[in-house]
């Protein structure tokens, strides 16, 4: 996807989306190729995701770097600072969102040549979700959508509780078969990877309701990771001596 710029007549502020909308892509693209790694155990795809994550540190500091020279240049209208702002904002949720990428890329390395674990399926879900949503979030900045961004926004508990049911999936895999116990402590990291992509998309939401209206979003945030106070029993062991 792309983010329209032609509305901005500063040449410096065009520069400055575009750059944006380049990150844009190619963190989409990093996260849709770790979710396709993962899915069909691609060791290769996987290792060639990794190195990616440099030209998004180099866009990040870039992009610093352009807002710093605009902010010394000379004082700006009250909206071309909230737009200059929402990029600074947006640009350091995009680059969490290529370091969680390249984090499901490493573990995919190892989750690949472990005995596959039937959490599996679980993850890939939640990080089909994360995708849709990350996506939702970058289309409804490139159209400076409200309505679309706090669709994301509130809809975060919807991966929030894929989040939790994955979570109990992996630990009574666990205790049912030692033998996937370190693949499904990667497939855990791997989860929560994929729920910290949508705690990103509703940042970039909040920043979306900054610039469009000049004030916070205030209401309070959905939020429904349980897994800090999630207990799962032991399965039963039969033929046991009494």
């Amino acid at each position: 996807m792309a983010f329209s710029v032609s509305k901005f007549s500063d040449a410096d502020l065009r520069d400055l989306e575009a750059e944006l909308s380049r990150m844009a892509a190619l963190v989409e693209k990093q996260l849709l190729g770790a979710i396709n790694a993962f899915e069909r155990r691609d060791v290769a795809a996987a290792e060639k995701l990794i190195p990616v994550d440099q030209r998004l540190d180099e866009y990040d500091r870039d992009i610093e770097t352009r807002v710093m020279a605009m902010l010394e240049k000379a004082t700006m209208p009250k909206e071309m600072l909230r737009q200059v702002m929402t990029i600074m904002k947006v640009t350091g949720e995009l680059e969490r969102v290529g370091d969680l990428a390249k984090n499901v890329a490493k573990r995919t390395l190892v989750v690949s040549r472990e005995v596959p674990a039937r959490p599996t399926l679980g993850v890939a879900r939640m990080g089909r979700a994360s995708l849709r949503q990350f996506s939702d979030i970058l289309n409804a900045y490139a159209t400076q959508n409200l309505e679309a961004a706090k669709a994301v926004w509130g809809g975060d508990d919807e991966l929030d509780e894929l989040y939790n049911s994955v979570f109990q999936e992996i630990l009574l895999a666990m205790m049912k078969d030692s033998d996937r116990v370190n693949a499904c402590t990667h497939l855990v990291f791997i989860a929560k990877n994929f729920e910290r992509v949508g705690d990103h998309a509703t940042n970039i939401a909040e920043a979306i309701h900054f610039q469009v209206t000049g004030s916070p979003l205030v209401e309070i945030r959905p939020k429904g990771d349980e897994t800090s106070s999630i207990t799962v029993e032991p399965p039963k062991r039969t033929g046991a001596s009494s």
